[in-house]
């Protein structure tokens, strides 16, 4: 797997991987239709919220955003393609966006999280600081989990064990 800086021509595969992610989970194709433009990844979003894709021959498998501009910074994005999910994808990029986070001097980073991912959080190591309420069509409790996760190594070394991306 490579993990590399999106470019401008990876828009439309980052937000087809950004939607059927989200409907792996069974959400409607009404609510899919109403969170579109959360999902969407814009040329601008792009310009402004480095992207980061892994990719494996060639073709993008997955994507994850940072947002810098906020305290702590916080996971703006990440999506894995369903066809690639459980085969380390989401970890891999979960390890980039820490170790930009150590090396920004960062402690933490903030995840606001789909109900569906906490799990996978939770597995790599955030720990659940607070929920939000956000109900949907046929789940008015729902809520989004509010993590936080330590961006420093578990060995103490700094260092979440994945290379560097190439430029």
């Amino acid at each position: 797997m490579n993990v590399r800086c999106a470019m401008p021509a990876d828009i439309q595969t980052l937000n087809e991987i950004a939607l059927a992610a989200k409907a792996h989970w069974g959400y409607s194709a009404e609510q899919l239709r109403a969170w579109k433009a959360d999902l969407t990844v814009s040329a601008e979003a792009l310009a402004a919220k480095p992207v980061w894709v892994a990719e494996e021959n060639g073709r993008p498998t997955g994507f994850v955003q940072v947002a810098m501009d906020t305290q702590p910074w916080e996971l703006e994005a990440l999506w894995v393609d369903p066809g690639h999910m459980g085969r380390g994808v989401g970890k891999a990029l979960l390890a980039w966006a820490r170790q930009q986070a150590l090396a920004g001097g960062q402690s933490e980073l903030a995840i606001d999280a789909d109900p569906h991912a906490e799990a996978f959080y939770r597995a790599c190591g955030a720990r659940l600081v607070g929920t939000v309420p956000a109900p949907i069509a046929g789940s008015p409790e729902r809520v989004r989990p509010q993590l936080r996760l330590q961006v420093k190594a578990e060995d103490g070394d700094g260092s979440p064990g994945f290379p560097p991306p190439r430029e």
